[in-house]
């Protein structure tokens, strides 16, 4: 396949029917070792598309999943999964579908449409497939709708057909930015329809929709390039996961992607490349390189606050932890709470409760952690403009930077 992107095309390990070449995509195979090796503790078989043998236009894009290689679709993933585990690496979910509205025609990516009659049939087969492979742990998520405008219509058309136990968590994106009230209907009608969480597992290229609005972190988001690696942006992903947990209540988040090249700049020659922001590139990475690496060997990595944020919240916002909902706080603080049955290691020692606080505004407010009511303070992390995750011991008064990200940790 040719694509606009020849790095959106990863190579496949299916030949035919039951003939795998388990040697190809040797880097994408590392990175899943390293996952494994470093515990990950969830690690989830992402498909954008089918083989070409089972798509209308024998492509990995621009065509539609064919109904009768449904059952031969599914044996390829459970095939898959299962020589992975025999590997020793252990999947824990499988979304065999991505962003199913849409064929993606231009072939800037792999991709496929899945009608919303045939979503049911394929969650329903690969079940029964995954499980002829004993691989019942495996869990299931769809349908990895782009945006709230495709999933509210859609969603009772295929998720009341799903059978009981086959899937385990509905999945979308987020592509429209809609409002709270919204992102709320989509987060009640997902768990109402299927009885199982709803995870938020795909966002990135957003942008203030309006020009105005560029340095306000808390303005309305859309869909367009912009490259901003400030506390701007790494602000601006903060209420896209605010609003996630708060108002569509998903039980998890996931960001697209962790590594970029769409940085907009040349970072060799110009040093304020990396750390400005423009708006050429896109915020779709978390640390990005060099587009131009090959040919001028320039094989740095350049860190945004994004990655910061995203430590945060990755280090603090522990796997079955419950979250609280928040009162009380100053003007311009977004603020969420989770608690955990069993004391969690942390960089600052052990914990059972986070307070993560996110500034808005340009000034430095305080706050008094003991009136979160969360247990005996005992320290906590920021990043900020001018500090990347420093970390501080307890105190009666904490101040929270400008434009920053704290997390107090209490037991």
């Amino acid at each position: 396949m040719l694509f606009a992107a020849a790095r959106r095309a990863p190579p496949t390990f299916y030949v035919s029917s039951g003939v795998y070449n388990w040697s190809a995509d040797p880097a994408g195979v590392f990175f899943l070792q390293k996952a494994a090796q470093y515990n990950v503790p969830q690690i989830t078989a992402f498909v954008n598309s089918a083989p070409t043998t089972m798509t209308t236009n024998g492509r990995s894009c621009g065509g539609n999943l064919v109904d009768g290689q449904i059952p031969a679709y599914a044996k390829y993933l459970a095939d898959v999964i299962a020589h992975f585990r025999d590997q020793g690496i252990r999947f824990t979910h499988v979304s065999p579908m991505n962003e199913p509205d849409d064929t993606f025609g231009t072939c800037g990516q792999e991709g496929m449409q899945v009608t919303p009659q045939q979503r049911a049939n394929v969650v329903n087969t690969l079940r029964s497939a995954l499980d002829a492979q004993g691989l019942q742990s495996v869990g299931i998520m769809a349908d990895e709708s782009s945006s709230t405008g495709n999933f509210l219509p859609e969603a009772s058309q295929w998720i009341p057909q799903v059978q009981k136990g086959a899937l385990a968590a509905v999945s979308h994106h987020q592509y429209g930015f809609n409002n709270d009230a919204t992102v709320a209907q989509m987060g009640s009608v997902g768990r109402s329809l299927s009885g199982v969480n709803t995870w938020f597992t795909e966002i990135c290229c957003f942008k203030a929709a309006n020009s105005g609005q560029q340095s306000n972190p808390a303005a309305a988001l859309t869909y367009g390039s912009t490259y901003e690696p400030t506390m701007i942006g790494a602000l601006q992903l903060g209420q896209l996961v605010y609003q996630s947990f708060t108002q569509a209540q998903d039980a998890h988040f996931d960001f697209w992607t962790a590594l970029s090249n769409g940085i907009g700049c040349s970072p060799l020659n110009n040093p304020s490349c990396a750390t400005s922001a423009n708006s050429n590139g896109w915020n779709d990475g978390l640390i990005y390189y060099d587009p131009s690496f090959a040919s001028n060997h320039n094989t740095a990595i350049y860190q945004t606050k994004r990655l910061f944020l995203m430590k945060h919240l990755a280090n603090f916002i522990w796997l079955g932890s419950t979250r609280f909902a928040v009162s009380g706080l100053p003007s311009n603080v977004f603020g969420m709470a989770f608690k955990s049955s069993n004391t969690q290691s942390t960089p600052l020692g052990g914990a059972r409760a986070s307070l993560i606080l996110m500034n808005m505004a340009n000034s430095a407010v305080s706050v008094q952690p003991s009136q979160a009511a969360l247990g005996n303070f005992v320290g906590g992390a920021v990043t900020s403009p001018s500090t990347d995750w420093q970390t501080f011991g307890a105190s009666s008064s904490v101040s929270l930077p400008g434009l920053s990200i704290t997390t107090l940790l209490f037991n």
